[in-house]
């Protein structure tokens, strides 16, 4: 049977509060009948069933959110994937000598061997690297977020281009 959540909640309402009134009429009339004992006590059955019932439709909606979620990110990391095996095959077709990519304000050792691990060895390909595909290789190489990682495709494009005192000024405008 499909009920809205709300028509569940209605009718979990009302036989609570049936429930309560039929307890307080047996309560403050002792002499009444006591078959409505059975009344009240069915009715609060219906009421915990139902309200068993709301409970579970919510955990089975959270339930299936979660699993979206969950392919959401899996598509975004085989994405990710995917960005690195192309840029890695093009690091293979191009012979060319890296870039020193610590000359980048808040690239040191560590983050450079991330970077070059992802395919990322020049000033162009760093400033042609959207920040969310930044954000989710240093996520991926389990490293804390740098400092100033918004910052590092602006700095590229000025390496880049060669203009050393345009990226001294950038970082002196931080």
């Amino acid at each position: 049977m499909k009920l809205s959540g709300e028509a569940k909640a209605m009718i979990a309402t009302l036989a609570l509060v049936l429930a309560i009134a039929l307890g307080l009429n047996l309560a403050l009339a002792p002499s009444a009948d006591r078959s409505m004992l059975s009344w009240m006590v069915s009715l609060l059955a219906v009421a915990i069933l139902f309200w068993v019932w709301i409970r579970r439709d919510a955990l089975a909606e959270r339930d299936s959110d979660a699993v979206e979620a969950a392919e959401e990110a899996a598509r975004q990391a085989e994405n990710l994937a995917r960005r690195t095996v192309i840029r890695r095959e093009e690091a293979v077709s191009r012979p060319s000598e890296p870039d020193d990519l610590t000359k980048i304000n808040g690239i040191g050792a560590v983050f450079l061997t991330v970077l070059n691990d992802a395919g990322i060895t020049s000033y162009a390909q760093l400033a042609a690297t959207p920040l969310e595909e930044l954000e989710a290789i240093v996520e991926a190489s389990g490293r804390s977020r740098p400092g100033r990682l918004e910052t590092w495709p602006r700095q590229a494009e000025f390496a880049a281009a060669g203009d050393w005192e345009g990226l001294r000024a950038f970082l002196d405008a931080l």
